[in-house]
């Protein structure tokens, strides 16, 4: 019966460091989301004002009352507004800081192949097609000349 108490006890011991390597890795992510408040100059988790350790302090007791990280945020959003975030949420006009990047890329490469091809095109053609100078025009006049006389 001791031994059953003891892996009892050492289940719930472990279940127990379990939950709390979760709270101090969802505490780590939340630290790094949220921005400080004093001048919104670097997250929570990097910054040493009064404010920041207040703002880390209050993390640490929402998530010790169950909160959930969405509600943690929504909290902060509430009160300081989305300047409190290190990303933008990817929702309404933010979401162009998530879109416009990839398409610039993307526009820029087209634009710059095309532009490349175009710079490669007059090159090739002057090359296959040869322009006619005077001595060539004079040579053309002469066989025709000489075709119509029959030589």
């Amino acid at each position: 019966m001791n031994k059953f108490r003891l892996g009892l006890l050492l289940l719930a011991l472990a279940a127990g460091l379990a939950g709390q390597e979760g709270k101090d890795a969802l505490q780590r992510e939340l630290e790094k989301e949220v921005m400080a408040p004093c001048c919104y100059g670097a997250p929570v988790s990097e910054h040493e004002s009064e404010a920041a350790k207040q703002v880390r302090g209050q993390i640490t007791q929402l998530i010790g009352e169950g909160r959930t990280r969405e509600e943690i945020l929504d909290m902060y959003v509430a009160i300081y507004g989305e300047r409190i975030l290190a990303q933008p949420r990817a929702e309404g006009f933010n979401l162009m800081a998530y879109v416009m990047p990839p398409m610039f890329l993307l526009v820029g490469g087209i634009l710059l192949v095309y532009i490349i091809n175009q710079m490669k095109t007059p090159a090739t053609a002057t090359a296959t097609r040869r322009k006619k100078t005077y001595s060539d025009e004079f040579f053309d006049k002469v066989e025709r000349e000489m075709k119509e006389m029959g030589i």
